[in-house]
């Protein structure tokens, strides 16, 4: 049975990852000369991907399972695709996709992530989720009233009915704004999206050009987070099947504008605590929420875009980082209260908050690199005696 609490995460999980990166959407297909038509197909593309794809992992494995397409991956595009036409863009996606497809075969990624300690794991995932946290500070200066309007019914909510934080909070995020005439509904629209199927053309110097690079970029930058925030929350779905599944998405609807699938982490993580359920054994329903709303969300892109172009910036970015409260707590505690790993667990965390890229690989990369530097070559040295 689907509860309220299943509801609230599930629309919350895709409406922070809709109002983060829909525009970044947006903006790709204008550098490819794309029109509207094209813009809401990309959008119908994503939200069926990521929908479907969803529905059917969560299902399958009974685990709170996201997928999204790649943020990191659509902000690489938006720079590389200068000059490139949309057809051979969608070669670029096929081939891509299909990297990621052959990634689910022989294991590999399943030995890389019980590799990493725990503690390594969780100081990842704090790095990556901090900057969205401390997004609520310039949040607050913005619009002082509304967002700690939002802080208190967050809080209020979790100590006194913890069922109904997020759909409170989602609700505060609409009300507030438009109780205080900062909800701007003159440019919101209801239209249905266009088909546009576009067939690939395939050139080798973009594939490995832009295709190897994305396909980096989202496995580095999404997937594997991804894939430690469902360990981190005691969830372990084989990682083989999962990436056959984004991946193959990817492959078939690749010439409706769907550049990557991966799996979520921070969206994800919405629906993996304990806020959504209790019991972690009905988590799963969460995500399945969050499938179907990707699929909705998909069917009227356009009028979700204008949607969240009328709630205020500082609000989403305050949603965001006050959905996300309660995780960073969680993978702090885990990256810090295991003695042995501290240190490297404070350099992995403080690399990859940074959010410094470094050879167009993310801090999130080099954080992981850092503190598995730290944690299997430097703990070598001390544990040599000294003569």
């Amino acid at each position: 049975m689907i509860k309220l609490s299943h509801l609230a995460a599930g629309v919350t999980a895709v409406t922070v990852g809709y109002a983060s990166a829909a525009v970044l959407i947006l903006q790709a297909v204008t550098v490819l000369g794309g029109d509207s038509a094209m813009q809401s197909a990309w959008l119908l593309g994503l939200g069926l991907a990521s929908g479907i794809t969803t529905l059917f992992l969560a299902w399958r494995y009974k685990a709170p399972i996201l997928t999204a397409w790649s943020t990191p991956g659509i902000i690489l595009l938006i720079t590389a695709l200068q000059g490139v036409t949309p057809e051979q863009a969608v070669g670029v996606f096929i081939f891509s996709s299909a990297l990621v497809a052959l990634s689910g075969f022989g294991g590999w990624i399943e030995r890389l992530v019980r590799w990493v300690p725990p503690p390594i794991a969780a100081a990842l995932l704090a790095g990556i989720l901090f900057p969205f946290v401390l997004g609520i500070i310039p949040a607050l200066k913005q619009a002082p009233a509304v967002i700690l309007s939002m802080l208190a019914i967050y809080f209020i909510a979790k100590a006194r009915a913890p069922r109904l934080v997020f759909i409170l909070l989602l609700l505060s995020a609409i009300g507030i704004p438009a109780a205080t005439g900062r909800f701007d509904t003159a440019n919101l629209v209801l239209e249905l999206p266009q088909w546009v199927w576009i067939w690939p053309e395939f050139r080798l110097d973009l594939m490995l050009g832009i295709g190897v690079p994305l396909y980096v970029v989202s496995m580095v930058s999404q997937t594997m987070p991804g894939l430690f925030m469902l360990r981190s929350h005691g969830y372990a779905p084989p990682a083989g099947p999962l990436l056959r599944a984004t991946g193959t998405a990817g492959l078939l609807l690749a010439p409706l504008g769907v550049f990557s699938i991966a799996l979520a982490a921070i969206t994800a993580a919405i629906c993996q605590n304990s806020d959504a359920d209790s019991d972690m054994q009905s988590r799963y329903k969460a995500a399945m929420v969050s499938g179907v709303v990707y699929i909705l969300f998909g069917l009227l892109g356009a009028s979700i875009v204008s949607l969240f172009n009328a709630i205020p910036a500082e609000v989403i970015k305050a949603l965001a980082g006050i959905a996300l409260l309660s995780v960073l707590v969680n993978s702090l505690t885990q990256a810090f209260s295991h003695k042995p790993h501290q240190e490297a667990a404070v350099v992995t965390f403080v690399v990859t908050a940074s959010g410094a890229a470094f050879m167009g690989l993310s801090s999130a990369f080099w954080g992981l690199l850092s503190g598995m530097l730290l944690t299997h070559v430097v703990s070598r040295l001390y544990s040599k005696p000294v003569s």
